[in-house]
């Protein structure tokens, strides 16, 4: 292993954390205002990177149209999951949380089963939205995709950001995932709160999904890796924290890009793993997670 391989694996690790925060980002938010871990978000990555070869490759559609499309139909499947996995539980249960568990792990493996019967099991390569030539930057060779998922991630988490602190919309996410019960008396549709949050989460996670397409193809297998990798940032990086999940999301694209120059591919998983049982033997609630936001949170009950 030489230092210009493992500088491109960091690299990459930092192009895959730009993704995989987004992914990161709608588990955590879904789960602080609703109080659910919504295990359909990687079937809407997985839809959104087969989405883009659908409208951009094979029907030839042009790249902001496309790009509008896949995230107003991640934005759309977000409130669907909301409709098929979630209204059905509420009040049906003693532990919401573990019922949407259940419900949403079911409603993502249909999508999956009903991707894989529509689309095929082949992957299907989706060329790069830039040139494929790399940047020479310091003698290290980098592929422009990358800078160009690090560029989006970047924009979009900040984006997100301030929509959370500075607009009338993320106030009301803030008061309702930090006192659900004031917001009530304040006269804040609870509900309506939280089918927004599965739409931003959704569009986030289709958006997702439309950047990583031309580093792993569009594939109808991709959902189950896709989500672990969206769980382990939340878990990793504290649940109900969105700093947290940015930090978790930075270590798992590290681990995931650096493992496979270091050391076997095969790897990954199985270390990502070990780090999530690690952080949440050691840590619960994660390294950033705010117990109230999870642990005590009402809205679940709603």
């Amino acid at each position: 292993m030489t230092i210009t391989a493992l500088l491109l694996g960091v690299v990459t690790g930092l192009a895959l954390a730009s993704i995989y925060v987004l992914i990161t980002m709608s588990f955590t938010l879904v789960l602080a205002v609703s109080g659910v871990f919504n295990f359909a978000q990687g079937s809407i990555v997985m839809a959104g990177s087969i989405m883009v070869f659908v409208l951009g490759i094979q029907l030839g559609w042009p790249l902001l149209i496309t790009v509008a499309a896949v995230t107003i139909l991640g934005l759309l499947a977000g409130v669907v999951s909301y409709w098929l996995a979630i209204w059905p539980a509420i009040g049906r249960s003693h532990s919401f949380t573990h019922t949407t568990l259940m419900t949403t792990i079911g409603l993502g493996l249909a999508v999956n089963a009903l991707a894989a019967l529509l689309f095929g099991s082949d992957s299907y390569r989706v060329p790069s939205y830039v040139t494929d030539n790399p940047l020479v930057v310091s003698g290290l060779p980098i592929r422009p995709i990358y800078l160009l998922m690090i560029v989006v991630g970047i924009v979009t988490t900040i984006l997100i950001d301030l929509v959370v602190r500075r607009t009338a919309i993320g106030h009301v996410f803030r008061v309702t995932l930090e006192d659900p019960e004031g917001a009530r008396l304040q006269g804040v549709n609870i509900r309506r709160t939280i089918i927004l949050t599965f739409a931003v989460a959704g569009a986030m996670s289709g958006l997702a999904g439309l950047l990583i397409a031309p580093v792993i193809s569009a594939s109808a297998f991709s959902a189950h890796e896709l989500a672990f990798f969206g769980f382990a940032g939340m878990a990793i990086g504290g649940f109900g924290n969105l700093i947290g999940g940015l930090v978790g999301a930075l270590i798992v694209g590290l681990v995931a890009g650096v493992t496979p120059i270091v050391t076997d591919p095969n790897l990954t998983l199985p270390l990502l793993w070990l780090i999530v049982v690690t952080t949440l033997l050691i840590k619960p609630s994660g390294i950033g997670g705010i117990v109230g936001l999870f642990g005590a949170s009402r809205v679940r009950d709603v």
